[in-house]
């Protein structure tokens, strides 16, 4: 069910991003007076309207910059080959256009129809300035919006790793220290629910039960055999499980019950509900009403 969730909301968002593309071209057709009919190399011809040209040019330029060059290649490691192929892009087509209609159009030098109004790059409008803008726009607002589920749920794996404070490899704390503390974290999570806190950190449950980060990360690893958040999420879960049966949260959704037990996020919640029950919540919760 899980698995089938992800992959609606992939392609409700591709479905947005299509709906936006298709109203971007329309925009573009309104607002720019093209006549497709009208000699496409001779200005003389249209003198209140871009090159048709011009216009397939631009989206050229447009989605091979945005779908392939900057996902692939725009970044401090490979900006160099980003600068190769992006030049490639944009003035190669130029070269061309030019050495063809200097040869089969009409007698000009090189200079005068480099900087003519029909150029790729120094043309009115440009399609290279156009192209270039629009397509760090779009990536721009599909990275940081579209794909910001993403990004969240990565960050909570670089979160997770950061649960497990090194320690060396010592005992830090004996048979009868190590007793003690997980009697004292046990009772703070299970009497007080502390999980119920999204914000809750290892340096908070330590600071709760009067310890180190370093002896609760130790304890937790070495004799409760997980880690923090594993910890943590499980008893979420646990809770999860006792609230969703609950008449009080018969007007909530799946989603607002794991919120309300210390969950930050839905994509964290199902992903510890998955890795702690091996079911997705809807399967759960057809279980649980079946039986």
């Amino acid at each position: 069910m899980e698995i089938l969730q992800n992959s609606y909301f992939d392609i409700s968002k591709r479905k947005v991003e299509i709906i936006c593309h298709i109203l971007f071209w329309a925009y573009i057709f309104a607002a720019i007076n093209i006549d497709w009919s009208t000699d496409w190399f001779d200005a003389r011809l249209r003198p209140r309207s871009p090159a048709p040209l011009s216009l397939i040019v631009f989206a050229l330029f447009f989605y091979t910059n945005a779908f392939f060059l900057i996902p692939k290649y725009f970044g401090f490691a490979t900006w160099k080959q980003y600068a190769i192929y992006a030049s490639i892009l944009f003035f190669l087509p130029e070269l061309i256009r030019v050495i063809f209609y200097q040869s089969l159009i009409k007698e000009t030098s090189l200079e005068n129809e480099l900087y003519s109004r029909d150029s790729f790059i120094f043309g009115a409008p440009s399609p290279f300035f156009l192209a270039l803008n629009a397509s760090f726009i779009y990536r721009l607002t599909k990275d940081w919006f579209l794909n910001k589920r993403k990004i969240q749920s990565l960050q909570q794996v670089v979160d997770q790793r950061k649960g497990t404070i090194p320690y060396e490899d010592t005992i830090l704390l004996t048979d009868q220290e190590a007793e003690s503390l997980k009697k004292a974290l046990l009772f703070q999570l299970k009497n007080n629910e502390l999980y119920l806190n999204p914000s809750l950190t290892l340096r908070d449950l330590a600071s709760t039960v009067g310890s180190s980060e370093k002896k609760v990360s130790y304890l937790i690893n070495q004799h409760l055999n997980t880690n923090y958040y594993s910890l943590i999420n499980k008893y979420r879960v646990e809770k999860f499980k006792t609230e969703i049966g609950e008449p009080t949260n018969k007007n909530l959704s799946v989603e607002g019950v794991a919120l309300n037990c210390g969950f930050s996020s839905k994509s964290s919640f199902y992903r510890a509900f998955k890795a702690h029950t091996q079911m997705s919540p809807s399967a759960y919760i057809k279980h649980m009403r079946e039986h």
